[in-house]
């Protein structure tokens, strides 16, 4: 297929739905979860059911953030990244829904307030108590100084990053805003997505039965391969600003 239909379908669109995934930050230096080498292959996941009940699982846990977490804090977005947030200055992005918890959209920007973060993201704490917010780097560093288990400094509770865990619903107002742009969008994009995980595969399935063209760009297969009209498996820094710029 013509990159040049890919370039004339993103120019002439103007409310452009964005899902992205791992593969996004891979290029930027962020290892993805699901493979052979990946987060999940070195360190044991914790439920969100497991942090609350358990401190030696809350002690794992907060060391498994605090030897991954500095790496993603350091990244840089890459010309992908820069590719979305061009699209958001032209006034063509509608929404951005995105799986990564890396905070890489808003420094390659995006508007924050254009961005949907599905699952979170490690760069602030929560208290699980009070709810209040807090950068995760003061609490890292807390970490360092020897405190295996941070608490909330205003009320004690459990702090834990700010992310989505195992058996912890997403936000619901989220996926209602997610489900809005799937639906009222004039193009959708998976980008760097294996489109295996549920709720962010549905959207692909709402974009779909409403009519919505729909490009994918990832590295390996995705089980909605069909449903595109555009499918590539380039890498996403170098195909994505030539869509953009075209």
């Amino acid at each position: 297929m013509s990159l040049s239909n890919i370039r004339k379908l993103i120019r002439e669109s103007n409310k452009i739905t964005i899902l992205t995934g791992a593969g996004m930050s891979t290029e930027s230096g962020i290892s993805d979860f699901r493979s052979p080498g990946g987060v999940w292959s070195k360190y044991k996941t914790v439920t969100i059911q497991e942090f609350i009940s358990n401190r030696e699982k809350r002690i794992y846990y907060w060391k498994y953030k605090s030897e991954t977490i500095p790496s993603m804090l350091k990244a840089k977005p890459n010309d992908a990244h820069f590719a979305i947030g061009k699209l958001d200055r032209q006034g063509k992005l509608f929404w951005l829904l995105t799986q990564n918890i890396d905070g890489l959209h808003e420094k390659g920007g995006v508007d924050k307030k254009r961005i949907i973060r599905l699952h979170g993201t490690n760069r602030e704490a929560i208290c699980l108590s009070c709810k209040r917010v807090f950068d995760i780097k003061p609490v890292l560093e807390r970490i360092d100084r020897g405190e295996v288990e941070p608490k909330c400094e205003v009320c004690g509770g459990l702090l834990k990053p700010n992310t989505v865990s195992f058996g912890q619903s997403l936000n619901p107002e989220h996926l209602v805003i997610a489900e809005k742009a799937s639906r009222e969008c004039d193009l959708f994009m998976a980008l760097g997505t294996s489109l295996q995980v549920y709720p962010a595969n549905s959207f692909v399935d709402v974009a779909y039965s409403n009519g919505k063209p729909i490009i994918i760009i990832n590295r390996d297969p995705t089980p909605y391969d069909d449903f595109a009209k555009y499918r590539l498996s380039e890498s996403l820094a170098k195909i994505l600003p030539m869509s953009v710029n075209g």
